[in-house]
């Protein structure tokens, strides 16, 4: 806009009565403006270097990330390792408590009893806990299994007692047992010698019905073997009272064995494959050791520790009062990797 006509007379007056005044208010507000534009392009100047230099710490951060990821998360540095190291071990816990929380239950596999075309017997045995006998009885599940397409019934289950073992409450038979069903039949057996496995002798009986089934009821003589393992009774013991027990010599016979194929599965799931298997009482666990006790049918103690190794194997170490006991169950130790269902 123009400017108001009182400072217009001014500037006429300043020029016409005294040009050289006017001259040298011109010039400085000249170099005014030029000192304004000089600012601008210093100002602009300042604002593109802060932008490219923006710039490249976003491509060298780009560049670092890209670097980390094809290095698998390591970065360049100790102080940049160190800090990565720890959040890493931290992420690698969680994700394995995340694996052993959505991880199936771990089971054991049945002993196979008998079968044929249309019926398979397969049977677990276990030492009773709650009994009140002098001699704890061995209490065996048999499950049956119709895998025909006739009806069996009746279905027996008959056990010849010997010296060594005698049935004390025999199975009941099944009235009837449809295509594709499955039964238990429940017994207890009472043995007198803990050394070493039992063999029973047993016959599974059973009457077919249907089209192409046999005209005769059909008998399968087999035997029942009952493990060391089955004599084992978990029993409860302070930890104070299970390290005396091994420093007075309270079991002096003493066999190792080693648990082979733990791929996948953690030191703590074994110890519970261990505790599940021999009927054991965990006393004491620790990362990468347990100890384990149980007493046989006759009182024996048998005390074990268990110690995780490299290579995803899990050595037991075994310490009984009979010596016997020792051998079989360290025996069974080994085998136990062929009793583990798959999940």
């Amino acid at each position: 806009p123009p400017p108001p006509r009182r400072q217009w007379l001014r500037q006429e007056r300043r020029r016409w009565h005294c040009p050289w005044t006017f001259l040298e208010e011109r010039e400085k507000e000249k170099e005014r403006e030029r000192e304004k534009e000089r600012e601008r392009e210093e100002r602009k100047e300042k604002k593109s270097s802060k932008d490219k230099k923006e710039k490249k710490s976003k491509k060298v951060e780009s560049s670092s990330e890209e670097e980390e990821e094809e290095a698998g998360g390591r970065r360049s540095g100790k102080d940049k390792d160190k800090k990565s190291k720890k959040p890493s071990k931290e992420k690698e816990k969680e994700s394995k408590s995340k694996k052993s929380r959505d991880a199936p239950p771990l089971k054991i596999k049945p002993r196979s009893l008998t079968s044929d075309s249309l019926i398979k017997a397969t049977y677990e045995a276990k030492a009773a806990n709650d009994s009140s006998a002098k001699v704890a009885p061995v209490c065996v599940t048999v499950t049956v299994t119709n895998v025909g397409a006739c009806l069996l019934q009746p279905v027996s289950l008959n056990v010849t007692s010997s010296m060594s073992v005698r049935a004390t409450l025999p199975a009941q038979d099944l009235t009837s047992l449809s295509p594709g069903a499955s039964a238990e039949l429940r017994m207890e057996l009472t043995v007198s010698s803990v050394s070493k496995p039992q063999k029973v002798r047993c016959q599974l009986k059973y009457e077919a019905v249907g089209e192409g089934a046999p005209a005769a009821p059909v008998s399968l003589n087999t035997e029942l073997l009952l493990p060391c393992s089955s004599f084992l009774q978990a029993k409860e013991i302070a930890v104070e009272e299970f390290n005396s027990l091994i420093a007075n010599n309270q079991c002096p016979h003493q066999s190792s064995a080693v648990i082979e194929g733990a791929e996948g599965r953690s030191f703590k799931q074994t110890v519970q494959l261990l505790a599940l298997f021999f009927n054991l009482r965990v006393v004491h666990g620790l990362d990468g050791a347990a100890s384990l006790y149980a007493v046989t049918l006759l009182g024996h103690h048998v005390a074990v520790l268990a110690k995780g190794k490299a290579g995803s194997m899990v050595g037991v170490d075994m310490r009984c009062s009979d010596e016997g006991v020792c051998q079989q169950l360290c025996n069974e130790v080994s085998g136990l990797p062929l009793f583990i269902a798959s999940a």
